[in-house]
């Protein structure tokens, strides 16, 4: 099993009852696995434009369930969420990039900035900056 390092979602079981739901744990570990079948559902047609055809995070759950056996993820909600997480992430990555004195480092492979573009940023958009402090991707 996983060190439990990432977040957890609680999932309801088939009976729905609430009390007996069960938790998964994303880890880091589950992204590189989960990106392959992105990208293969991509490739297939199913993933257009960062639009998912239905069925697309089941079939992600059997996927992942052949590359990482022991991982246990549900389609709904761990899959479905880690999808729109990092949806987000590459959305605000693309946005920051396009904006004045912000850069790509490619060796760390992060946004970067001088001090003072950074503050501007943190004026501005505090919202996306706290986000950034407080996700762990």
């Amino acid at each position: 099993m996983f060190s439990g390092t990432g977040r957890r979602n609680k999932v309801v079981g088939e009976t729905g009852d609430a009390s007996k739901a069960e938790y998964n744990f994303w880890d880091t570990a589950h992204d590189g696995p989960f990106l392959e079948c992105l990208l293969e559902l991509t490739e297939r047609g199913f993933i257009t434009n960062g639009t998912c055809k239905n069925g697309v995070f089941k079939q992600i759950q059997k996927m992942m369930e052949k590359k990482v056996p022991e991982c246990g993820l549900k389609a709904k909600p761990t899959i479905q969420n880690r999808y729109k997480k990092l949806k987000h992430w590459f959305h605000s990555t693309v946005m920051m990039r396009g904006l004045s004195g912000f850069g790509w480092d490619p060796v760390q492979e992060c946004i970067n900035a001088d001090k003072a573009v950074w503050d501007v940023f943190i004026a501005v958009c505090p919202v996306i900056y706290v986000l950034i402090l407080m996700t762990n991707i």
